[in-house]
């Protein structure tokens, strides 16, 4: 069971720059250069963000992580910039910094500036080490990149990579899926994000399968590239920590953990999400021009600002059934589960009795499993995480909750 300190503070910063849209992919990012006046506006962001919240005050960081889009696709100019902001305006505790990259990205001297800007712990988009699935996802690298990348960053000394596989994938079988499994293996990365491919309207991929163009795996076919992913990470000695990441024991993601924990974070750049105070925002900045970002309202408790302000996040109150719905999507990826004392202490109210239309149903199904206070997924729940988590969302539509 993972506790995290309530003072600690984790922050995102988007870069939507790409060297190319993958074809499965619906985040907000755009085939363009890194452009200089987007990352001034986040430095005006984080000076703003940090004056309302009272910086140096109630918060310290101890996670930064630069997500995308590509962030590697930035110099080092235009990282460092938002380092500095971020150091100067909140007070750092011995912060995780995570960088994404490409494999494309990686060269010997993008390794080495990525290193003496204080980053310490690199995601790699990797997806697959086969040829012919990267090029059905539309990816801009092929396996031997992928590898060579991963080489080059060894060498300049980080000791602590992610690297994120795709399942489920075009062109691809449970054969195929665990051979990149097995070669990422002996890779020995210190974590492993494994994720179901997600089929999302409006992208090229999808336009595909919905034309006949491109098959995908079944459900049957899924859940057993999940299951040998599962079975694989484990016996290498990895931790399943949550349902999509598995870490050698000490590198489990700090950074994320704060979402799936309901930990406080602040989001900056193009469409980043911030959740503090118990409250939710996002920066909503113009898709037709990332380097003018529109205005936005941000209100909140604790003096969070009452007028518009330039590009910050705006934030507003959760309802109590709003952050209930949070607490159960968040708490229930990690396999650990939660203990019910953390609900009621978060709500003043007994989960089972908020929720026994449904609970005592999934607990006979086999779908949650109850160890004394704690409330975890059984396999077969992992199995259908979106069913349950709907069943579970219905019950908070009643009165009262």
């Amino acid at each position: 069971m993972v506790h995290l300190p309530e003072d600690s503070l984790g922050i995102y910063v988007h870069v939507p720059y790409c060297i190319k849209k993958c074809r499965y992919c619906d985040f907000v990012s755009f085939e363009k250069a890194p452009q200089d006046e987007y990352f001034d506006g986040i430095v005006e962001d984080i000076r703003t963000a940090a004056n309302k919240i009272g910086n140096r005050s109630k918060y310290y960081v101890d996670t930064l992580f630069f997500g995308g889009g590509t962030p590697s696709l930035a110099n080092a100019a235009q990282l460092g910039i938002v380092l500095d902001a971020l150091r100067k305006n909140f007070e750092m505790r011995d912060p995780e910094m995570t960088v994404e990259v490409n494999p494309e990205t990686v060269t010997a001297e993008k390794a080495a500036d990525l290193k003496a800007l204080g980053f310490n712990r690199i995601s790699m988009g990797v997806q697959s080490l086969d040829d012919e699935v990267l090029k059905a996802m539309g990816r801009v690298h092929d396996a031997e990149k992928a590898k060579l990348a991963f080489r080059i960053l060894r060498e300049a000394g980080f000791d602590n990579i992610n690297l994120d596989l795709i399942f489920g994938a075009p062109a691809q079988d449970l054969r195929i899926w665990q051979e990149t499994l097995a070669e990422v293996l002996k890779m020995r990365p210190e974590h492993i994000s494994f994720y179901s491919l997600q089929l999302e309207e409006g992208t090229p991929l999808y336009a595909d399968y919905t034309a006949g163009k491109v098959d995908l795996s079944s459900w049957e076919e899924n859940r057993a590239m999940y299951h040998a992913a599962v079975e694989a990470l484990n016996a290498a000695g990895y931790h399943h920590y949550e349902i999509s990441n598995a870490a050698l024991p000490g590198f489990e993601c700090r950074h994320n953990l704060k979402y799936w924990n309901m930990q406080p974070y602040l989001g900056f750049g193009l469409s980043a999400h911030s959740f503090i105070n118990g409250c939710r925002g996002e920066v909503d900045y113009s898709a037709a021009d990332v380097s003018d970002p529109a205005v936005c309202q941000e209100c909140g408790p604790d003096d969070l600002s009452e007028r518009p302000v330039r590009g910050i996040f705006g934030l507003q109150p959760e309802s109590g059934s709003d952050l209930k719905g949070d607490f159960i999507f968040t708490k229930l990826r990690l396999t650990d589960g939660f203990e019910l004392s953390d609900y009621s202490g978060m709500f003043g109210s007994d989960f089972r009795s908020d929720f026994a239309a449904v609970l005592p149903e999934l607990l006979k199904d086999s779908m949650l499993e109850l160890t004394g206070d704690v409330l975890r997924f059984t396999q077969k729940g992992l199995d259908n995480t979106n069913p349950v988590m709907g069943r579970l969302i219905e019950a908070l539509e009643k009165p009262g909750l």
